[in-house]
């Protein structure tokens, strides 16, 4: 044993670190200093928030040792891990040196800074991030496989072959009532750990590779950390330090199971890797627990060591009272591999290799067209499925869509913790695996048993001479085996598959740890891992297993954000992964349904089945450009012009979206005017192609907006009477007037505009009605010096509004040019610009146009088929009818609820303004983005506009249902409460 294992913090003057970090790389700042037990950690931040990490080595640290860690970190980096990189000095070097107090030298070396923390101040482990960290350990392994490097065979305190070297030396520093449990333990484990030894593979690993130090940035990317101790060992231990980190944050024999699932995944172990792990793991436990105390001895200023010598004796105590018989069994399951090697499981039921799987997941074809809701709809697919087959299986860890609660505010558990298996009454149930048996006749079930290993079988008619022993077991039953059971073989006959239904038989299949409690047969949408313990019979059944959908979410989160970068806008700093939907709700892949109040682009709903057929139907025929001629397009015309709010308004031209109709009137109204001025309100947004958002001053979408117009755009006030310039009953002509003189002075310059661009509702300030008489009068105003109205209603039309088709025959204006989007293709691209022949006639002095995607026969049937289905539903009447409910409701919810301000808007176009004072409108933006958290929470998607981002949009799909309505109304007053 070798006393330097025992190394108190070295102690160095802070003002001499600060002036090396500026002298050698140039960092200037103030220091914090993060933990460590040995070394000496500085994060150094300059004003500007950029900065550096100091890393002093304890002065017994070779430059050997120095050098093995830089070469790590080069290695990581080289094999496309992310890993902070070594810094040079001004004179070009890797290190340098600083004097220690005590009159020692200390090797030195600067680090990249993470911007980000460490996974274990981020989220609570649970399965997924288990499975993730599993995963990244053996992409660290691999990293490391074959590293040729000089020093690598260190004789370090961590190093797990040295571990019951270090505790036997140490653990006279534990308290007294500690020392015999930890030191016959870590013995226990030693000799477990004897018996494979010879057979563990060894190279470099990493040495600590734990939550604490792997860091998550902005961008969910994973960061290796702390390469300190760095050494040549067994490749299990590296795994097994991460498993012991998660028994200290879980105690969860089947989360730590992930972590070898995922590490297995990648990087597969051998049988004698797997019996090695959890002996491994209870002297990594050990370790800690000595050495935190043996810290604290000899450095007792050292807060870090005594933050968590609590911490790390649970680690030891929870990881050796789980025998590492029991351990293993459940770790090689989580790899997919019997619980004991060379096992083979007998079927349990005699047809189970010909079994076929039920998909019942979110995004199961079985369950399109709303089938999900129908009552029953699990035994009709079973049934289904049994006509060609003889046994049909549901799967463990599924999130049944079948049994989502369409009451958004009552979710109901839907994340399978059981496999289901259906076949005919009366087939023989026999035992997979050799064990002792329990029996629970009454309830039809039997339990069977063997290393820690507990399966449950329900829905059996048990064999009488297997109750009978069974009695008999339990009649000898004695105080020191209070559990008796019967022993069975592998194949044993248990019973036979009890009549759940009239010629259908019902076996439910769950697996829990030894000691566990039954779990319940569903957990929560929402809670991945309710039930401790529990863990999947897959394996054992030869199931297929289900990915896990929450890892499957924090994988598509990192990919959108990699793929598409920072400007991407996206609901949600944690977003739910909606892959469903049907009619105004929205389901997640975790089995949770949201009422979606903000997707005015699906005007008749999600997943409307009359819609999918006829977009599908048109694609089995054609799909071209609008060049072509096809009756599609002009039946879309037809219908759509029928909908015209005036007989002049007589042409159609198709376009791919919002944005390119904007584009679209902007010519049109540049080429038949001559004109390119323009007059556009501000606070607006009108698209992001360069004409549209040459057009847009949506401070939220581009702080810059006001400032960047071109010369031809000219901007007037928003004509918002709650909180604008003008108020009260003459607002509307007040804000009239500043367009009319604006129009009266481009006139006199010579430079008269071509066109007034305006939303007929004030969509980007939540929704607000221009005040009576506005438009109307600025029409006049415009016209009188030649120049044309563009209404922009790609979010407003289509009957969202409820009391009209169009928002601006809501104002008595009938428009030159409307411009349409969203609604008018359900999310398929389909926008349109309507307008007058002469108009359009005009645009042929520049030549033709022709649309892409916009002018193809399948946008034309999809713009079709919506037109119809809003008459045929009477969607327009809908929104008025259930707008009102939401705005009455609201509005009385204001008696006792001061943030809200204002409601705007009208039909299911609406704005809920909160603000912090009535009297001054202090906008209320954190409470609105908090609102907005805590609705999601109770099944709503709302998000929040306006400039100021204070505004609650409520502009859902057209068949939101007067029940949804008041439930989110009454959602609103609990969460207002909160916020309050």
């Amino acid at each position: 044993m070798t006393e330097n294992w025992l190394l108190a913090r070295p102690e160095v003057d802070l003002e001499a670190v600060r002036a090396l970090a500026l002298r050698e790389y140039g960092v200037d700042g103030a220091l914090t200093e993060l933990g460590s037990q040995q070394d000496r950690n500085f994060l150094v931040r300059a004003g500007d928030g950029t900065g550096m990490l100091v890393k002093i080595f304890h002065p017994s640290t070779d430059a050997d040792a120095v050098a093995l860690h830089i070469a790590a970190s080069d290695r990581l980096r080289a094999c496309g891990l992310l890993t902070p990189e070594v810094l040079t000095t001004a004179g070009g070097a890797r290190t340098t040196s600083i004097g220690c107090d005590d009159g020692q030298t200390a090797l030195l070396a600067g680090f990249q800074i993470v911007d980000g923390r460490p996974l274990s101040d981020v989220t609570d482990a649970d399965g997924a991030q288990a499975e993730e960290l599993g995963e990244l350990v053996a992409e660290v392994t691999e990293a490391f496989a074959g590293m040729d490097a000089d020093d690598t065979d260190r004789n370090l305190q961590w190093e797990l072959g040295n571990a019951l070297a270090v505790v036997e030396q140490l653990v006279g520093d534990l308290p007294d009532d500690r020392r015999e449990q930890c030191l016959w333990a870590a013995r226990r484990a030693a000799a477990e750990l004897d018996r494979v030894a010879a057979e563990l593979p060894r190279q470099v690993i990493h040495g600590d590779l734990t939550a604490d130090n792997v860091m998550r940035d902005r961008r969910g990317r994973h960061w290796v950390i702390d390469l300190g101790d760095v050494a040549t060992s067994w490749r299990a231990a590296e795994l097994a330090m991460l498993l012991a980190d998660l028994m200290g944050r879980t105690d969860d024999v089947a989360i730590v199971g992930r972590a070898v699932g995922g590490f297995d995944a990648r990087a597969r172990l051998t049988d004698a890797e797997l019996e090695a792990l959890w002996p491994l793991v209870v002297l990594r436990g050990a370790v800690l627990a000595v050495s935190g105390w043996s810290q604290l001895r000899i450095d007792p200023g050292n807060d870090y060591a005594r933050e968590r010598v609590e911490h790390e004796w649970q680690v030891f105590e929870r990881a050796a009272r789980v025998p590492s018989t029991e351990a293993t069994a459940q770790l090689r399951l989580a790899v997919g591999r019997p619980h004991r090697p060379g096992l083979a499981y007998h079927p349990l039921l005699a047809e189970m290799e010909a079994a076929v799987t039920v998909d019942l997941g979110t995004r199961s074809p079985l369950l399109d067209r709303g089938r999900w809701t129908v009552p029953g709809i699990e035994q009709f697919l079973v049934r289904e499925a049994l006509r060609g087959a003889p046994v049909a299986a549901l799967r463990y860890g599924e999130s049944r869509l079948s049994r989502v609660s369409t009451d958004t505010t009552r979710p109901a558990p839907t994340r399978a913790r059981i496999v289901e298996l259906y076949t005919r009454p009366g087939a023989s149930v026999t035992a997979p695996f050799g064990g002792v048996l329990k029996v629970d006749a009454d309830a039809g079930a039997v339990e069977l048993r063997d290393a820690g290993v507990v399966l449950r079988i329900e829905g059996v008619v048990v064999e009488a001479s297997v109750v009978e022993a069974s009695a008999a077991a339990a009649g000898a039953a004695t105080e020191a085996a209070p559990e008796p059971g019967t022993p069975v073989e592998a194949g044993a006959v248990l019973g036979r598959v009890a009549e759940a239904e009239p010629g259908l038989g019902h076996l439910r299949i769950s697996r829990r740890l030894q000691g566990a409690a039954p779990a319940a047969a569903y957990a929560d949408a929402d809670g991945e891992d309710q039930a401790p313990g529990a863990a999947d019979p897959s394996p054992i059944l030869g199931i297929e297993r289900v990915p896990d959908a929450v890892r499957a979410t924090r994988r598509a989160r990192r990919v959108r954000d990699e793929a598409v970068g920072a400007a991407a806008e996206r609901f949600y700093a944690e977003p739910p992964q909606i892959e469903r939907g049907w009619g105004a709700l929205l389901i997640d892949t975790q089995g949770r349904a949201y009422v979606d109040l903000v997707n005015n682009v699906t005007a008749i709903g999600h997943a409307h089945p009359v819609f999918a057929d006829r977009v599908a139907r048109q694609l089995n025929l054609l799909n071209t450009n609008s060049r072509f001629l096809y009756d599609a397009f002009a039946e879309f015309s037809e219908r759509l012009l029928a909908h015209s709010p005036d007989p002049s308004l007589d042409t159609v031209i198709p376009v791919n979206s919002g944005s390119e109709a904007v584009d679209l009137a902007l010519t049109l109204a540049r080429v038949a005017t001559g004109r390119r001025d323009v007059i556009a309100v501000r606070e607006s947004y009108h698209g992001w192609t360069s004409a549209a958002d040459a057009v847009s001053t949506s401070a939220f979408d581009n702080p810059h907006a006001a400032d960047s117009r071109p010369a031809w755009v000219h901007l007037v006030d928003a004509p918002n009477a709650y909180r604008g310039r003008h108020r009260g009953p003459d607002a509307g002509a007040a804000y009239a007037r500043e367009v009319a003189d604006l129009a009266r002075t481009l006139a006199d310059e010579d430079r008269p505009a071509g066109a007034f661009i305006c939303e007929p509702v004030l969509g980007n300030a939540g929704g607000v009605i221009p005040p009576a008489g506005y438009l109307t009068a600025v029409a006049e105003a415009v016209r009188a010096h030649g120049g044309l109205m563009i209404s922009d209603e790609v979010q407003v039309g289509y009957g969202r509004l409820g009391d009209a088709f169009w928002g601006s025959t809501m104002q008595g204006l009938v428009p030159d040019i409307i411009t349409v989007a969203k609604a008018a293709g359900n999310a398929y691209p389909l926008g349109a610009v309507i307008t007058r022949r002469e108009i359009v006639d005009a645009l042929a002095r520049e030549g033709t146009f022709f649309s892409s995607a916009g002018g193809t026969p399948v946008s034309a049937v999809a713009g079709t088929a919506i037109l119809d289905i809003i008459d045929d539903e009477g969607l327009q009447q809908n929104a008025a009818r259930v707008g009102r409910v939401i705005a009455d409701g609201v509005r009385a919810l204001s008696d006792r609820h001061p943030l809200i301000g204002a409601v705007h808007g009208t039909g299911l176009y609406l704005g809920i303004e909160l603000v912090r004072d009535r009297h001054t409108l202090e906008p209320a933006r954190d409470e609105a983005a908090r609102v907005c958290d805590l609705l999601l929470g109770r099944g709503f998607i709302v998000q929040a506009a306006s400039e100021r981002q204070n505004v609650l949009k409520v502009k859902p799909p057209l068949v939101l249902t007067e029940r949804d309505a008041r439930r989110f109304v009454d959602a609103l007053d609990a969460v207002l409460g909160e916020v309050g």
